[in-house]
């Protein structure tokens, strides 16, 4: 994951259990980053019989940072669509869909009711 974080330009902000914050510069960079992360384990999936399935949550906000760390509503959100990813699935705010220089290939939108979020969310299932 590190490797292909900073291959894209981005950084592993921190990690806790089994889950990782990632920060980009912009949004293209995070989706091909997280498509390139989900190819990755999926060609090592086939090649050596296992790799963690993982969800994926992406969201483009302006944040606080404290220390090494980012905070605000935008890193909250952004946790929240990761949560509601089913598994293998790439989920980004329509926002940060909207905001990419580039198109990225979609298997469809949903409304996403987010908790301690007060109006629905829409997201976008990228296909990777």
């Amino acid at each position: 994951m590190r490797q292909v974080v900073a291959e894209h330009g981005g950084e592993v902000v921190k990690h806790t259990g089994d889950g990782f914050f990632l920060a980009f510069g912009d949004p293209d960079r995070a989706i091909e980053a997280v498509i390139a992360l989900q190819r990755r384990l999926a060609a090592h999936r086939e090649r050596q019989g296992f790799a963690p399935t993982i969800r994926i949550g992406v969201h483009l906000a302006e944040a606080g940072r404290s220390g090494s760390d980012y905070l605000g509503l935008g890193v909250t959100v952004a946790a929240r669509v990761g949560g509601a990813a089913n598994g293998s699935e790439i989920l980004v705010t329509r926002a940060t869909v909207e905001a990419a220089r580039r198109t990225f290939p979609d298997t469809g939108t949903r409304s996403l009711t987010l908790k301690g979020i007060g109006e629905p969310i829409e997201a976008v299932s990228i296909r990777w």
